[in-house]
């Protein structure tokens, strides 16, 4: 009889980052897990790109390679990020414009916008808070927390880039050390940018509500020093992260969704939300570690499903949590935006349904709410139902 030949490998997983992921004194591995920025910048520019997604900034973050090309991606791993990308989106959308809650001024959404604040963990080159400003839905404070060495770079390209640091930037002088700040709040003059270059405590801000901090996730007193100064306890928070925990160990992972959920507890409908992968033990989740692990930054605290998200979210003191994986955000964005679904099928030839599928249901959205007053309309925003 003739032998059946084995079945091919899945396709390679999308690019992941996180921050501070790598053991404690484990150089090469903090320095490999901040590679995973340049990869996932460069997947996002071949989805915008390739017309998934409208990102006009993204090209500022990515380093062209010979003859300035940019990296394509297969269609698999773009129509991948859109739903990744216009998941986070609608989720962040609901929480801005969306959700009235008590407190909030009656003259409209924009009073509602000054009443919010977003967090992102292990932002990296991210770029949120420029298409949020360019539609004049920038939250009262947006917060990137990332590596010091990331947060650096960052502060250095907005700078170099008028498009950044005159036209998205408040005060259109880019971004500059916190330290400069004068003790009454004046605001020091000119640019602001020190002649250094740099931050001591790698900490940034523009002249409204853009903050731009590093801290060690491994260690939460870190985070709580980095931020705790720029948030206000009675405003409602929504904190992302995205492909960052499932890098760090189990027990740095938990701690980092305790403090989410501590620092949300205070204020009504606050939320933490992230993406991560999940279903590490099937063939393609095998392989998908492996993947990851041969590039140096193996996924230490990756869970085992949507379930163990969610239990976890309760566990860690959240009131309501849930999770799907992103076949059920894709069904999701469906039923939200079908025309905008429509118009990305059409974009590339894709006859990959039955990996797409496979490779979807390895990624997930889960969420963490505590339900205080107005708690429910943030829950019913972001539960993806």
């Amino acid at each position: 009889a003739t032998m059946m030949p084995p079945p091919p490998d899945p396709p390679p997983p999308p690019p992941l980052r996180a921050a501070h992921a790598g053991a404690f004194g484990d150089r090469a591995g903090d320095v490999a897990v901040q590679d995973t920025n340049d990869e996932a910048c460069a997947s996002k520019l071949s989805c915008a790109n390739a017309g998934y997604i409208v990102d006009e900034w993204a090209r500022h973050f990515v380093k062209p390679g010979p003859m300035g090309r940019v990296k394509k991606y297969p269609p698999i791993i773009n129509r991948g990020y859109y739903t990744r990308v216009a998941t986070m989106r609608n989720i962040i959308e609901c929480f801005l414009r969306e959700c009235v809650l008590p407190g909030d001024a009656r003259d409209g959404v924009l009073s509602r916008i000054t009443r919010r604040q977003i967090v992102q963990i292990g932002a990296g080159f991210d770029t949120t808070y420029f298409r949020l400003r360019q539609k004049a839905a920038a939250p009262l404070t947006y917060l990137e927390v990332d590596y010091a060495e990331v947060v650096d770079k960052k502060a250095r390209v907005i700078n170099a880039k008028p498009e950044l640091a005159r036209q998205m930037m408040v005060g259109s002088r880019g971004v500059y050390p916190c330290e400069l700040i004068a003790e009454d709040g004046d605001i020091p003059p000119g640019r602001g940018y020190n002649p250094g270059g740099e931050s001591p405590s790698h900490s940034y801000r523009d002249d409204g509500g853009y903050r731009l901090v590093a801290a060690d996730l491994r260690d939460v007193n870190s985070l709580t020093d980095a931020v705790a100064s720029h948030l206000d306890p009675e405003v409602p928070t929504l904190i992302v992260s995205e492909c960052c925990l499932s890098y760090l160990e189990p027990e740095h992972a938990e701690a980092v969704v305790r403090w989410c959920a501590k620092v949300t507890s205070s204020c009504e409908a606050s939320a933490f939300v992230l993406y991560d992968p999940i279903n590490p033990a099937d063939a393609f989740g095998r392989q998908m570690m492996m993947n990851v692990a041969a590039r140096g930054s193996p996924l230490r605290g990756i869970l085992g499903s949507a379930e163990e998200q969610a239990d976890r979210m309760r566990r860690c003191g959240f009131k309501n949590a849930g999770c799907v994986d992103m076949n059920g955000t894709w069904d999701y964005l469906t039923r939200r935006n079908a025309s905008d679904v429509a118009r990305v099928v059409r974009l590339e030839i894709f006859d990959e349904i039955e990996e797409w599928r496979l490779m979807q249901a390895h990624y997930c959205v889960a969420w963490g709410v505590n339900q205080l007053d107005g708690g429910g309309a943030m829950f019913d925003a972001i539960k993806l139902k």
